[in-house]
């Protein structure tokens, strides 16, 4: 965590570009999506609709900072253009393939419960196995294989971070609680929120999975 601190404030320019030119337009995009869903009645399951498309959030802003962090991490440079052109290059295939992963998790969750949530981590794994230059095929294959032989590590750090963002949310909530604060300000402050930790916790998650995604690249290399 020390040298994703490290990372993450050395690289602050590029975050803060990333995230007011591409995350926040896409944001509002998902957001006025999330917002519908609050209104609609399924029986319990737009709750569960509505945390996957998070989830998908999350996931398809993950690939251009991973790349950042492995660049930088070994003092290569990577020029915020590129952050751009990866987002761009890997948002159709994530998204696409993420919805698919979202729906065997919708029906594994209501049909059987288990294999939903035995499956669900494959989203959050899928950004930091893509490659631009790598087959469908490879890409979800390789994916799988990660998870499986990561399994318990996976799981780990999925529930680190979740707690760890969930506290802190929780914490902000708190602290706005003594301000009268509308539904737009809400808003922000939850903007702000996931524009400021979520690159800390993809530098985070990146400095623990990029040990063990490189024996997968030295594979495809291979």
């Amino acid at each position: 965590m020390r040298e994703a601190a490290f990372y993450y404030n050395e690289q602050l320019l590029k975050i803060i570009g990333y995230g007011i030119l591409v995350m926040v337009p896409v944001w509002l995009v998902f957001s006025n999506y999330s917002l519908t869903l609050l209104s609609v009645d399924w029986g319990g399951r737009e709750s569960l609709v509505n945390l996957l498309l998070n989830i998908l959030l999350f996931a398809i802003f993950v690939h251009p900072l991973y790349l950042l962090y492995k660049k930088v991490s070994v003092d290569e440079e990577m020029e915020f253009k590129e952050m751009v052109k990866s987002f761009v290059w890997s948002i159709g295939p994530i998204l696409v393939v993420g919805i698919l992963i979202s729906a065997l998790v919708y029906g594994g969750i209501f049909a059987f419960y288990i294999p939903g949530f035995v499956i669900a981590p494959l989203l959050f794994i899928l950004p930091f196995m893509y490659q631009h230059d790598t087959s469908l095929h490879n890409w979800i294959k390789t994916s799988i294989e990660f998870y499986l032989n990561n399994f318990a590590q996976v799981w780990i750090q999925i529930i680190i971070w979740s707690c760890f963002t969930t506290l802190l949310w929780f914490g902000v909530l708190y602290i706005t609680s003594f301000l009268e604060m509308n539904y737009v300000a809400f808003n922000v402050t939850r903007l702000v929120f996931s524009l400021v930790v979520f690159p800390f916790v993809v530098f985070s998650l990146s400095e623990k999975l990029l040990s063990m995604t490189e024996e997968v690249e030295e594979e495809w290399a291979n």
